[in-house]
């Protein structure tokens, strides 16, 4: 491992949490080769001043104040930021996050008027909005108003 690599590595780190995945690609794109990158990481892992546990808990929880649901959540740490599901579904067993609470807000703010008695298109609207978000159906279905979930099935 060369002096230079793992001072790349580090002035990631500096700025915020990278998951393994991603500061793999970084490097790569700087054209370390790949015993370097495998050095540095395992180096930095050593450390502990990169963990995947630790970057899903803080990507979680700031993904969850955006407004968006475990679904979406999910979905972005395995395809976009290379975490592995085990870990995954680990931090979310570890959270104490409100997924109807978050849910209820995002709904409030973008439909005001959601308790009303809403007409079929704009159920399905809201309905694709927060599904869209991540959210489980059973997270928001029952502050739609008088409507059931059976309605769009």
């Amino acid at each position: 491992m060369t002096t230079l690599a793992f001072s790349y590595a580090v002035n990631l780190l500096s700025r915020r949490e990278y998951s393994e995945f991603e500061i793999r690609c970084k490097m790569q794109e700087k054209a370390f080769s790949e015993q370097e990158i495998e050095d540095t990481l395992a180096q930095l892992q050593q450390k502990n001043w990169q963990s995947d546990k630790r970057f899903t808990e803080n990507y979680l929880r700031a993904r969850a104040q955006r407004g968006y649901g475990v679904n979406r959540i999910k979905q972005e740490l395995r395809q976009l930021k290379g975490i592995l599901p085990e870990t995954v579904d680990e931090a979310l067993m570890e959270c104490d996050i409100d997924w109807s609470e978050i849910a209820l807000n995002v709904l409030a703010k973008k439909f005001p008027d959601y308790e009303i008695r809403q007409d079929a298109k704009n159920k399905q609207k809201i309905w694709r909005y927060m599904l869209s978000h991540g959210f489980f159906a059973e997270d928001f279905a029952d502050f739609i108003g008088n409507g059931t979930e059976d309605e769009f099935y």
